[in-house]
């Protein structure tokens, strides 16, 4: 099945879920609890140069319900951000926490509606869900890692997954400012879960992971970022597929766009009307991106 065409997203600044700042989660404490092998994130990891990892951000979806301290929700009718045909809501029939997964799902509504966007309304039968850390937490560097499974569809027109996204346009709007998609998802070619680096001098051969396959995706993987201003790769259960050292266009030397904070999000929609992973009345929905955790160390 051929690659998957990738399509411009409709950006803007202060529209996508980006970043804020969060204070690093403590290490764990009660009966059991050590803090010299354990902390929030669970066992304490070492980087390579022999130094532990601190954990930063943790979520493993146990509660009730989103959480608010930790999360912001995408609404395309306060935002105006849109994928695809995708209207991004809060319902619980998008964006669902329970018995410690999150559920994010595209669905095909009953007949067409108008979606409201203050850059401009727009007719669709699609809603999906979208959560991200925008003013809840951000960082620049560091170890980026959820364990998630994707819908188990092997038809045109979803699209989903792990990224990130800068909380400032630094250097410009997108994709000047950058852009790191760890686990990118789509349908139409179901076993490829892509990492991507999105910026201006993007060499589509060199910046993207088309290696990064996994044989049965809606089962659960761990999909991780390591990032560092000496460069950034991405593993899917703990293997290495993708690596790189991008080579912005002038003025910007690497690491820029690379050297700011930027935030995580979460996302699961329907793709456009045309194209390789065009949405159409086969496409089987509603179809579910579940995550296991979400966390970040530094």
């Amino acid at each position: 099945m051929s690659a998957p065409v990738r399509r411009p997203r409709l950006l803007a600044a202060g529209v996508l879920l980006a970043l804020g700042l969060l204070a690093p989660v403590q290490a764990a404490t009660g009966p059991g609890a050590d803090a010299a092998t354990s902390d929030a994130c669970g066992a304490v990891l070492t980087k390579p140069d022999g130094t532990p990892w601190t954990c930063s951000f943790v979520d493993d979806f146990d509660g009730s319900g989103l959480d608010p301290t930790k999360w912001i929700t995408q609404q395309t009718s306060l935002t105006g951000f849109r994928s695809g045909l995708t209207c991004f809501t809060t319902s619980d029939k998008n964006i669902k926490v329970f018995k410690g997964e999150l559920s994010l799902t595209a669905r095909m509504e009953r007949g067409k509606f108008l979606c409201k966007s203050p850059t401009g309304d727009f007719t669709t039968t699609y809603t999906g869900g979208m959560i991200g850390t925008r003013t809840r937490f951000s960082q620049a560097y560091g170890r980026f890692e959820v364990r998630a499974k994707y819908p188990n569809v092997a038809t045109a027109g979803v699209h989903g997954g792990f990224w990130l996204y800068p909380l400032t346009n630094t250097y410009g709007a997108w994709p000047a400012s950058g852009e790191i998609d760890v686990a990118e998802w789509f349908s139409n070619d179901p076993t490829l879960v892509l990492p991507s680096l999105h910026y201006d001098g993007r060499d589509a051969s060199l910046d993207s992971g088309w290696g990064c396959r996994v044989a049965d995706p809606w089962n659960y993987h761990t999909y991780t970022l390591d990032w560092e201003p000496t460069g950034i790769s991405v593993a899917i259960d703990g293997t290495t597929c993708f690596s790189r050292v991008a080579d912005p266009d002038s003025p910007l030397v690497w690491p820029q766009p690379f050297d700011k904070p930027f935030s995580m999000i979460l996302n699961m929609g329907v793709g456009p009307t045309s194209g390789s992973n065009a949405v159409s009345s086969a496409t089987p929905l509603p179809a579910t991106y579940v995550v296991d955790y979400a966390k970040a160390w530094r």
